[in-house]
């Protein structure tokens, strides 16, 4: 009796080990962006500034160390061409942007289930690059310039998901996320006299693949 007693705990150890075992993941990711508009605006005027819709692609690694939580690390490239327009005038400006967040995630159902839903939350850096061709007669330009230039900002992120296991090894996820940040002060430049603020709230809509094990 007291051999199988034992044998018992043993094979309940074994199964909670196995419950509570890290899952690694890898994968590639692909979506689209859109950011609301920012105001610029001086004592006459007012203008529309900000990132237009673009593209996005990137990869992430994680690990679920834990039932119902997991960690990772994710990097995604943004087509973020600048724009500044009004009634009565237009500009814009090639940009892009790199975001590198470290994100925890919250699942609402346990390791192992094949379709668990979640929220993710976090914070990391974002790069922005614009790379247009810088001009003194550019439009509206008593409100701002839109200018050749890196700037690099803060930026926290929440959002949620759903993922499905779709076989032992290859996974499937469907993610909504907002990248909020500060408004930018050098790619967008304000022109003296003229005052930008608010924040940044750059929603992002990703299907992703990756390799579990």
């Amino acid at each position: 009796m007291f051999k199988g007693l034992m044998f018992a705990l043993v094979l309940s150890a074994a199964a909670l080990c196995a419950q509570q075992r890290p899952e690694w993941e890898l994968g590639i990711t692909g979506g689209y962006a859109y950011a609301p508009d920012l105001t610029v605006k001086n004592a006459t005027a007012s203008a529309s500034t900000g990132f237009k819709p673009g593209l996005v692609v990137g990869v992430f690694a994680g690990n679920e160390m834990y039932r119902y939580w997991s960690g990772e690390v994710n990097y995604l490239y943004r087509q973020s061409d600048l724009k500044l327009e009004n009634s009565s005038a237009s500009a814009s400006f090639g940009a892009h942007t790199h975001l590198f967040t470290g994100d925890f995630l919250g699942h609402l159902r346990p390791l192992g289930s094949r379709l668990r839903p979640f929220i993710s939350f976090g914070g990391g850096i974002k790069i922005m690059q614009s790379n247009g061709q810088e001009s003194a007669s550019q439009p509206l330009g008593t409100l701002a310039a839109l200018t050749a230039t890196r700037e690099v900002l803060p930026v926290g992120e929440i959002g949620a998901g759903i993922k499905y296991q779709i076989s032992n090894r290859l996974r499937f996820r469907l993610q909504v996320r907002d990248f909020i940040s500060g408004a930018p002060k050098d790619v967008i430049s304000p022109a003296p006299g003229a005052s930008m603020g608010g924040l940044v709230n750059d929603l992002i809509a990703t299907g992703a693949l990756s390799l579990t094990w």
